[in-house]
Formats: C-alpha cells, sequence, structure tokens
C-alpha cells in the first residue's frame, strides 16, 4: 500500500527516472505544433526561462483557455495546472516539493502521492521543447491553482493563479475545439477514436478514470509491440538497458512529440500536435493510488501508427 505521509516529490520524481526530461535536448528535433482554430478564446501565454514562468496573470475569471507555452529554456519546459486543496498556499505546495526523492526505479512502489492528489482538480496542460511553443486548451474552475513544471526538480517556482467565480461553479460553456482525434484515458489503457496521421491535427484528451492521468506521445526509432514497450519498462525498473544483441528499440532514441499533463477524473481537454510519420507509444506514468507504481507497469501503453500501413502485431 502507498505510505500517504510520502512527500508528493518522491512519487513523481519517478518519471524523471524512468524516461528522463519530456522536453530534453533529444526532442529539438520535434515539430512545433498550433492549433488552426483558437475559437477566439482567452489565452494564457507562459514563457518558460530555465529559472521562472513568465506572463501568467495573478487573477483570472472561471472558463476556458487556450495555454500557449513558449519554451525559452535550454532544456524545454512544461507547464500544468493544479488546483490547491483549501488551506493550501503555494509556499505550501513548495514544502511538499522539498522531501526525499525515490534514489532508483525499484522506490516506486514504495512511494505515492498524499490523499488530495488524487482529489484535487488538475486541468492538464503542455510542454514545449527547447525554442519552440505548443499548445493546449484547458478548462478552470474556481478556486487557488498553481502552474508547476509537474517535476519537482524542475528549477521553474510553482507560479499561483486565483480563478475567480462562485466555488463549485464549472466554467462558461464554451465551443469545444474539433478534434481529429480523440484519446480516452481510465485504468489503465488508452483507446483512441479516430486515426493519427501525418501533420497537423487536434487531439481530445478525456480522463474517465477514477485516477489522475496524462499521455506522452513518443515516436520510436521503429516499428514497437506492445511486449516490447514491457520490455523496457521491466529494464527500466531495474535500471538496466538493452543487450546490443537485444530486439529492442533503443530508449535513447526515443522522441517526445507531445505531452497532455496530468488530468484529473472527469476532465477533458485538447492538444495541438504536428507528427511526423512512424510508430508511436503512448503512455502514462502518474503514480496509482494503491501501490504507487506508475501506470504504465499496470499496462498503460498503447502503439499507434502515423502514416504507415498499419502498427505492428501488439503481443
Amino acid at each position: 500500500m502507498v505510505r500517504r505521509g510520502s512527500t508528493l516529490a518522491a512519487a513523481l520524481a519517478i518519471v524523471g527516472l524512468l524516461l528522463g526530461s519530456v522536453v530534453g535536448a533529444a526532442a529539438q528535433e520535434a515539430t512545433p505544433a498550433a492549433f488552426a482554430d483558437t475559437m477566439g478564446l482567452p489565452e494564457l501565454r507562459v514563457r518558460v526561462t530555465d529559472a521562472s514562468f513568465e506572463g501568467l496573470p495573478a487573477e483570472v475569471p472561471a472558463g476556458r483557455y487556450l495555454l500557449t507555452v513558449e519554451s525559452a529554456a535550454a532544456e524545454g519546459g512544461t507547464v500544468a495546472f493544479m488546483q490547491l486543496p483549501e488551506g493550501m498556499g503555494v509556499d505550501d505546495f513548495v514544502a511538499l516539493l522539498s522531501g526525499p526523492t525515490p534514489a532508483s526505479p525499484a522506490a516506486a512502489g514504495e512511494e505515492g502521492p498524499p490523499e488530495w492528489f488524487y482529489q484535487t482538480k488538475m486541468a492538464g496542460g503542455t510542454g514545449a521543447f527547447p525554442g519552440q511553443t505548443a499548445q493546449a486548451i484547458v478548462d478552470l474552475t474556481p478556486g487557488e491553482w498553481i502552474a508547476w513544471a509537474d517535476d519537482p526538480e524542475a528549477p521553474q517556482a510553482p507560479v499561483g493563479l486565483t480563478v475567480t467565480g462562485e466555488a463549485g461553479a464549472t466554467p462558461e460553456a464554451a465551443a469545444e475545439p474539433a478534434a481529429d482525434v480523440t484519446v480516452t484515458m481510465f485504468e489503465y489503457d488508452f483507446t483512441v477514436a479516430g486515426a493519427f496521421a501525418p501533420g497537423p491535427q487536434t487531439i481530445k484528451v478525456a480522463n474517465v478514470g477514477a485516477q489522475p492521468h496524462f499521455m506522452l506521445l513518443q515516436r520510436s526509432p521503429g516499428p514497437i509491440t506492445e511486449e516490447q514497450i514491457q520490455q523496457l519498462l521491466d529494464l527500466a525498473m531495474t535500471g538496466g538497458t538493452p543487450a546490443p544483441d537485444a530486439d529492442l528499440p533503443n530508449p535513447d532514441e526515443f522522441v517526445p512529440a507531445a505531452i497532455m499533463e496530468i488530468m484529473s477524473s472527469g476532465t477533458t481537454a485538447w492538444l495541438a500536435a504536428n507528427l511526423e510519420p512512424g510508430y508511436y507509444i503512448l503512455i502514462c506514468f502518474v503514480p496509482d493510488i494503491e501501490s504507487g507504481i506508475p501506470h504504465a507497469f499496470e499496462g498503460m501503453y498503447e502503439v499507434v501508427a502515423v502514416g504507415v500501413d498499419e502498427a505492428t502485431p501488439t503481443a
């Protein structure tokens, strides 16, 4: 079982231990993406530097927003939105991130986020690769929020954001972006409606599960099966790497293509993507509420083919 006294930092650091930086140097070859139609939505434009987030207002009304993340950071940057529990301030949240982090992926099963992490509202967000911009559309409800990097070791400190409106109210109805593909997340899998295609597209992401999830879309260096993904995860759990003669893709050659940051249960958001032809994986590493082990180890990954004849068989 998860130790509820564990720090948030210890639970979330496992993501970085397994995959490295989502928007690291290898992702510079990824193609920038933007929505073809922003529907006149108000924009939250955040510039991520090596040390901070810039441009986010201190207060906004509840509603649907176009989030534009501009990365001026050498390693790229992500912006995720989380509503703080009642009585918790930004400084309190920062203190949670100062605790110990696991020394190895094997520690994942021993740590987990606090109880409120699975109950609070998380609206999603996205990441921009070095020198690029990325866009998502998110809904913000009334309350005290933070914008943060979703990484306890990130140099950018969380920034507070007050979303005004009546307590418990939902954002005013707004036009829903036309989606080319809909990805639905739940325990412990993804379903895909529509077909990913090369080039610009809008991805609708819906979390219908009971737990928070995120969607990381990575391009594989070649065809890949779900069995191979599991083998790579098993190696990551033990700190190993594929043998030279193993029939496995090189983990260092995966290219992050897009990310929808952590979304709480019942949340929907939209993501702009611009994809090259190839084989991709969808994967989630949010720690499980019971075991603390990342959801990927429960089988939460999916292979999708983009602009190729068909995905390889998934064992």
